[in-house]
């Protein structure tokens, strides 16, 4: 995933979903054990495991997509799935504190914390799955789109333009990048580097 391609609107997922972590964690530092606090951090973390199952949703799609690429994307991808755990389980824990105190045992409202996680998850990830998977992965992208031949892809970037195969929104195989300077190379490419 060449997180420069992706649209706009997931770096602001990203930061909601960083935002909430942050509250959350500052938020459980306070002394204070109101009840007012304790809802307001239930829907702080309720919000960011939302906003990070939508995420892993898209990533997860995005992995099936593009293929397993091991670099500094995939790492970053991954530690938000990791982030989306850890907001799962302080969500599901707060709860679990709440029940103890009021004395509840029935097993479908203890289920509830865990249906109320999953259910975003999977609504995301079959709406994003239908949205785009595969070669739709490119609709992502303001700067790349789709070609009449499935195999080719055509992005903007800074410094100038591409045509050609990707994989994962990086130039991978056949392509030709013409730059802004004027420059031009038409060639095999492999992790957006050029193989001469």
């Amino acid at each position: 995933m060449n997180l420069g391609l992706v649209h706009p609107y997931i770096y602001h997922l990203n930061t909601f979903i960083l935002v909430m972590f942050l509250l959350g964690w500052l938020g459980s530092f306070l002394k204070s054990n109101t009840v007012i606090l304790n809802i307001s951090l239930i829907i702080i973390y309720y919000l960011g495991v939302v906003g990070a199952s939508i995420l892993s949703s898209i990533i997860i799609i995005f992995l099936f997509s593009a293929g397993y690429l091991l670099n500094l994307d995939l790492f970053f991808s991954l530690l938000m799935i990791g982030v989306y755990v850890y907001l799962a389980k302080i969500f599901t824990t707060m709860f679990d504190e709440i029940f103890i105190v009021a004395g509840i045992k029935n097993l479908l409202i203890l289920k509830l914390p865990i249906i109320a996680i999953t259910t975003p998850f999977i609504i995301s990830f079959i709406i994003i799955y239908s949205l785009f998977y595969g070669e739709k992965i490119y609709k992502l992208s303001p700067y790349c789109k789709n070609t009449n031949d499935p195999k080719i892809k055509i992005c903007k970037y800074s410094n100038g333009t591409y045509t050609g195969e990707m994989k994962a929104f990086r130039k991978h195989g056949q392509g030709k990048s013409v730059y802004n300077s004027g420059k031009t190379y038409s060639g095999e490419w492999k992790a957006s580097k050029r193989v001469d």
